[in-house]
């Protein structure tokens, strides 16, 4: 094999591939990238971790066409840091790869790429396709709260539906707190996969991989069940993400009715920059700070004897009776640094309810709620 590529065109796609291919992982290969060079001058890199596989396409100059498979951390800190436009590739016969780029010449190790493992098939793919913007919005509002506790697999990713509405569901939760996202989609409901009307289970890790190399320049993304994968397709790239088995908690059960006459509107800026500044005087242990509503008021305060204590007041809109509860200022700036709108909507009912948070402004039909249980005072 023998190719010459651009540089910056490889660093790139290599740079997608940083999140799967890892020099910790126990499978030997998982460490490495896979390049296979064709003689119609397509360049296929692939990198997987069993759970994960990661698939990018480019352009090449292809003067013997082949594959090599390369340490992806080793050649990606290589490739980012040459300064010529272009470089040349080789395998040698030990299947190491040469590389050579102006005056550089240097010598990468390889392995034999027939052990590479193999990437699943998209070749029965049925796609369908999502607004690209929307798709990344769905997983900032959700990732943040997806459960890192092993022990409870199913929380441990989040669950993708499409419902008989039409809409394109992301659901998290950690047991303390609940995101919700969804967004309309383009295509009849009609005749989908059982599996995706009533939920499967997507790993953070996946998610988090699909939000770090999504092309918001394409407009739209394409997905589809295969087997107990789910498969994303935008632009060069192909992600395969292994779903979770297990059952996702029936998330609407915990989602309170809505309470209008309970509502207070908030300013989201300026909660979240009056929240930062009170969270200094919260305790390193609980992170806890009191919120207080009361007619067209919302008092915000912390105390901690090592720290001192301090509160702020911002102008709301709310005209129910005053309520006070508890929380994890952390969960609540999560909220607030991921919506995007100018206002967010706040039911807030004793200091024992779970407390629902509403993005006033979603745009193109989007809509998003979260829910955090409070602390104890």
């Amino acid at each position: 094999m023998k190719i010459t590529v651009e540089t910056t065109s490889l660093s790139r796609e290599l740079f997608k591939l940083q999140g799967i291919a890892s020099a910790r992982s126990s499978v030997q290969m998982a460490q490495f990238a896979l390049l296979t060079a064709t003689k119609d001058g397509q360049l296929t890199l692939q990198a997987t971790d069993m759970e994960l596989s990661l698939t990018a396409r480019i352009d090449c100059i292809t003067d013997s066409p082949g594959q090599i498979a390369i340490r992806a951390r080793d050649f990606h800190d290589v490739v980012k840091n040459l300064r010529t436009e272009t470089l040349t590739l080789t395998r040698e016969e030990n299947h190491w790869a040469l590389l050579e780029a102006g005056t550089v010449r240097a010598r990468l190790v390889g392995a034999e790429p027939s052990g590479y493992p193999k990437i699943p098939s998209t070749v029965n793919l049925e796609p369908l396709k999502v607004r690209t913007t929307s798709l990344q919005r769905l997983i900032d509002r959700t990732l943040f709260s997806v459960s890192q506790d092993e022990a409870r697999p199913n929380l441990t990713g989040a669950l993708l539906r499409i419902s008989d509405a039409g809409r394109m569901q992301l659901v998290s939760t950690d047991g303390h707190r609940l995101s919700k996202a969804e967004m309309p989609v383009p295509f009849a409901t009609e005749g989908l996969p059982v599996e995706l009307r009533t939920g499967v289970i997507v790993p953070r890790k996946g998610l988090d991989q699909l939000r770090r190399t999504l092309d918001v320049t394409e407009g739209t993304t394409a997905f589809g069940l295969e087997g107990t994968n789910i498969i994303f397709i935008y632009g060069n790239t192909t992600l395969t993400v292994r779903l979770i088995d297990g059952t996702f908690p029936n998330f609407e059960q915990v989602i309170p009715a809505p309470r209008p006459d309970n509502r207070a509107s908030i300013g989201r800026k300026e909660f979240l920059d009056r929240l930062k500044f009170v969270s200094l005087f919260s305790s390193a242990k609980t992170n806890n700070v009191r919120i207080h509503l009361e007619e067209d008021t919302c008092i915000i305060a912390a105390q901690d004897p090592e720290r001192g204590e301090g509160e702020e007041r911002i102008q709301i809109e709310y005209t129910a009776g005053p309520v006070k509860a508890g929380f994890n200022h952390k969960y609540l700036t999560d909220i607030l640094s991921v919506v995007d709108g100018d206002r967010v909507s706040m039911e807030m009912t004793d200091a024992l309810s779970a407390t629902v948070f509403r993005e006033l402004d979603g745009e193109d039909g989007e809509e998003s709620l979260f829910i955090v249980m409070p602390m104890r005072i």
